[in-house]
C-alpha cells in the first residue's frame, strides 16, 4: 500500500507499509539516486522531516519506522536492539538493500551498529550521528543524560538548540501526533530503560564494522557528555570523528543542511 503522506513536513514522500516475515512496517520513501536508510532515533521519522528532505535531493532515501515506533507493529519477541540488528537485516532483504549508505541518529546509530557487527558488509558507509549504545554509566558516573527522568520540556530543551522538537510539544498535538508520539515514548522504554540505552556487548563487536565510518557529534549536544565520546573514539578507531557546530544532540534538527552535506561528502552520491 502507498499512499502520500499525512505526516507533517514529510509532504515531499511516499508512505507505505511492508511485511517484513509477518510484522508490518511503515516505511518512506523519497528522493531518486543512490541507496540511503535512514535509522531514525527516538522522535520517530516524524521528527526527522529536515534531514530525510535535504538527503533526498541526492539519494533515493529508506526510512522505515523502528518495530514499536510511528505506524510499524511491535513484533512479539523483540525486546533488545540487538534483536532489531537481527530484524533489519531481514528487512533490508525484502527491500533488497544489499549495501546502501546507512545514516544512524542518536538511538538510530546504535541500531546501525548492531546492524553492521552482524553482517559486517551490509553497507557503503556508515554515518553515525550522536549515537547511543556503548555503556552509558559506570558506578556513579553517568556519561548520557537520563531522558526517562527528565520532563519533556526539560527534554526538549536539551535535545535540540533551535526551534522545540517535536518531543517538546505535546501538550498542543492534534490526536494523530499525539498517538504516534505516545508510541515512541513506549517503544524507547522497552528498549531503552534497562540497561540505560546500551548493549554492554557492544563496544567489544565494533571492530567487526568493516565499512567507512563517520562519526558525527553535535558540538552543544547536552545530552552526551565528553567521557562518552572518548570511549566511542576508542571503540571505533577505524572511524572519523567530527564536531558538527551550532548543533545539538538532535544535530539533524538543528543542522539538516550542513549534516546532508557533510553525508553526501563523506559517503558520495
Amino acid at each position: 500500500m502507498t499512499d502520500t503522506i499525512g505526516i507533517e513536513g514529510l509532504d515531499f514522500g511516499t508512505l507505505s507499509t511492508i511485511d517484513v516475515r509477518g510484522t508490518t512496517i511503515e516505511l518512506f520513501r523519497a528522493g531518486s539516486g543512490a541507496p540511503l536508510l535512514f535509522l531514525h532515533g527516538l522522535d520517530g521519522i516524524d521528527g526527522a522531516a529536515a534531514i530525510l528532505a535535504e538527503l533526498a535531493r541526492s539519494y533515493s532515501v529508506y526510512a522505515p519506522s523502528h518495530p514499536g515506533f510511528g505506524g510499524s507493529d511491535q513484533r512479539e519477541g523483540i525486546t533488545r536492539v540487538d534483536d532489531l540488528g537481527y530484524f533489519y537485516l531481514d528487512l533490508m532483504d525484502a527491500l533488497a538493500l544489499d549495501a546502501p549508505v546507512v545514516v544512524g541518529a542518536g538511538f538510530g546509530g546504535w541500531l546501525a551498529k548492531e546492524i553492521l557487527t552482524k553482517e559486517p558488509r551490509r553497507a557503503s558507509s556508515l554515518v553515525l550521528v550522536s549515537p547511543l549504545g556503548l555503556v552509558t554509566a559506570e558506578r556513579r558516573e553517568q556519561y548520557v543524560a537520563d531522558i526517562f527522568v527528565m520532563s519533556r520540556q526539560e527534554l526538549g530543551k536539551r535535545l535540540q538548540l533551535g526551534e522545540p522538537g517535536p518531543l517538546q510539544n505535546i501538550m498542543s498535538m492534534p490526536e494523530g501526533p499525539l498517538r504516534r508520539a505516545m508510541r515512541n515514548d513506549e517503544a524507547a522504554s522497552l528498549y531503552g530503560w534497562t540497561p540505560y540505552m546500551c548493549n554492554p556487548q557492544l563496544a567489544d563487536r565494533l571492530h567487526r564494522i568493516s565499512s567507512p565510518t563517520l562519526v558525527l557529534w553535535g558540538a552543544e549536544d547536552a545530552i552526551i557528555g565528553p567521557v562518552y565520546r572518548e570511549k566511542y573514539a576508542q571503540a571505533l578507531p577505524q572511524a572519523q570523528v567530527e564536531s558538527l557546530v551550532a548543533a545539538g544532540h538532535r544535530a539533524h534538527g538543528d543542522q539538516p543542511q550542513a549534516l546532508a552535506e557533510r553525508i553526501s561528502a563523506f559517503a558520495g552520491s
